[in-house]
């Protein structure tokens, strides 16, 4: 008899304890209220996921008919506007990746990727992809109010590929025939910058005499205002004759490493000329 009795005993506690516990999860008419107006604020501020969960609570049974008809209702309506996504890794020969890891906006979103559509909130996002042995992938994506099933695809490529490809390509930057051009023409115009300073320095030389000699009677103290002003001139003359010779040279020196360093396939020759005109600097070269 007692042992008959015992499992009568613990069968009528359950029984009596059962819809108890059950009825303790249902919200209260308060917390169905509560859930109804926190609803609303956060679909105002476009977080339709967390607005959902909590329609989701207070369509329940023991919530009032009115708040659960208006539950019902907004729940309908975050079902249609909550847009999802259907997340897409690959490798490099456009294979499927399914053991992928996602993070959205720092967060853990998907660990792995099955081709099911995950809700998600509008507005700016950014994924990153993780597979094993694989380098991240990121994307940032405008996901837009209503959007459904959009697909969201990244490449995963191994690092000794990811390395190879942003690997700077080598040689030369210029051409044989284009840097020898260049480096001829950078000649050409470092020898009109020396015949310039010589002409410059020619005419500094003559202005100086002249006035020194006819206009300050061979002593600076003498000189008259015309003869100041010569001297002036002839000042500024022979800075500009040293200004072409610097840069000149700059030129020439230019010129001649751009052309020695360049593919060998000719010869130049550089070298001073002189005739019955003058005397200059000849540049000639053959390719």
């Amino acid at each position: 008899m007692i042992r008959r009795g015992i499992p009568a005993v613990v069968l009528a506690f359950a029984h009596v304890s059962s819809p108890v516990q059950a009825q303790a999860a249902e919200p209260t008419k308060q917390e169905c209220v509560s859930a109804n107006e926190t609803a609303q604020d956060l679909r105002r501020v476009a977080q339709l996921r967390q607005a959902r969960a909590e329609l989701a609570r207070c369509v329940s049974a023991s919530c009032p008919g009115p708040v659960r008809e208006d539950c019902a209702q907004q729940l309908k309506e975050v079902d249609s506007a909550m847009p999802t996504l259907v997340l897409v890794a690959k490798d490099k020969a456009g294979n499927d990746l399914g053991a992928v890891l996602v993070t959205m906006d720092g967060l853990p979103f998907a660990d792995s990727l099955d081709g099911t559509a995950i809700r998600v909130d509008p507005g700016e996002h950014r994924f990153v992809f993780e597979g094993e042995g694989l380098p991240p992938a990121e994307k940032v994506v405008v996901v837009r109010e209503g959007d459904k099933n959009r697909h969201i695809s990244v490449v995963l490529q191994p690092l000794s590929d990811e390395s190879s490809a942003q690997q700077p390509p080598t040689g030369p930057l210029l051409s044989g025939p284009t840097q020898r051009a260049i480096a001829v023409g950078l000649g050409g115009a470092g020898t009109v910058s020396i015949v310039i300073g010589s002409v410059f320095g020619l005419v500094a030389k003559s202005t100086y005499d002249n006035a020194y000699s006819n206009e300050c009677l061979r002593t600076s103290p003498k000189c008259n205002p015309a003869g100041f002003q010569d001297m002036q001139t002839a000042y500024g003359q022979a800075t500009a004759s040293t200004i072409a010779f610097v840069a000149g040279a700059m030129l020439l020196a230019g010129g001649a490493y751009l052309y020695f360093t360049s593919p060998k396939m000719g010869h130049v020759a550089v070298g001073p000329t002189a005739g019955a005109r003058g005397a200059g600097l000849r540049v000639s070269a053959l390719w």
